[in-house]
């Protein structure tokens, strides 16, 4: 009876975490679609990276709860994980070029930013799909190989790169205010520093996601590296299952709130939305002056 009680609430609370994250991904592509401020390179790459959320949150999570052991479910993971990655690093390439060749990011950008969207839903899903020419035989030698360049080429070798990356960004940042406050005259002081702490701002964003993505991910590819490479699953907790998923569903609802409390463009938007509603509420609450009620008569007579 216990352990019936306690698999109901995982069931229960993964599947209210599966909602949350379908409602507050949809809601960051509400705002994007309906608010032309919104419609950037970079909200664009985050979009890309919110529709692998969604897929956590609508597939991954019910399949992991109804069928846990099916072939589909290590498919999945890894198609999710490697999609994640791969929107991370053009998120993350985004932002350097923004940062370290600004005069070049309007014409960079632009030219490469469908064949990169194709590139980064494309490639993992080739490569997620390889174990079928050996029939997903876990005990091959072709498999052991596939999950160590998987693990490493997929996610150590890009993760280097986005950690570079992200210390060259915040190091010019720094570099680049400095020189702002030594040379640059009073007027331009008032917006240049400005544009560059945004970049700031944006590139902390990213880092704190990739970062929490990473970590959300680490307790699956610890299990999966004891299993297959050391057939280990002794040195596994069995409580560590379970927790990897409640890790990787809440990566996966923290995303949207951090881009409403801290991607600068996105707070302006709520805020606007949220006076807007707050003037509407008032007006409608506000009492008809008499010539307003006169007219309304008038005009129902």
């Amino acid at each position: 009876m216990p352990e019936l009680a306690e698999k109901m609430y995982v069931v229960v609370s993964l599947g209210a975490l599966s909602v949350l994250i379908v409602v507050s991904n949809v809601s960051v592509y509400a705002l994007v679609c309906f608010n032309k401020r919104l419609r950037t390179y970079t909200n664009w790459f985050a979009l890309s990276l919110a529709a692998s959320d969604i897929l956590t949150g609508a597939v991954l999570m019910p399949l992991t709860l109804f069928k846990p052991e099916s072939v589909v479910v290590a498919y999945l993971s890894s198609l999710i994980l490697l999609w994640g990655v791969g929107n991370i690093c053009a998120l993350t390439y985004d932002r350097f070029v923004a940062a370290m060749m600004p005069l070049q990011y309007p014409c960079r950008i632009p030219k490469i930013f469908k064949r990169t969207l194709v590139a980064v839903w494309l490639i993992p899903t080739i490569i997620s799909l390889l174990p079928l020419f050996w029939a997903t035989d876990r005990a091959s030698i072709f498999h052991k190989w596939y999950i160590a360049c998987l693990e490493v080429f997929g996610v150590v070798v890009p993760y280097i790169f986005i950690s570079v990356a992200y210390i060259r960004i915040f190091k010019q940042v720094r570099h680049s205010l400095a020189l702002r406050k030594k040379f640059v005259s009073a007027i331009k002081q008032i917006n240049e520093p400005r544009r560059i702490s945004q970049d700031a701002k944006v590139a902390k964003v990213f880092c704190i996601i990739s970062a929490a993505f990473l970590f959300s991910w680490m307790p699956i590819i610890y299990m999966t590296t004891a299993d297959i490479f050391f057939g280990r699953l002794d040195i596994v907790p069995s409580v560590l299952g379970t927790i990897s998923f409640y890790i990787v569903a809440v990566a996966s609802l923290v995303n949207p709130f951090v881009y409403a409390f801290l991607k600068p463009d996105f707070k302006v938007v709520i805020r606007n939305i949220c006076r807007k509603s707050k003037r509407e509420e008032a007006i409608s609450m506000k009492p008809l002056q008499p010539c307003q009620v006169k007219k309304e008569t008038a005009s129902e007579s």
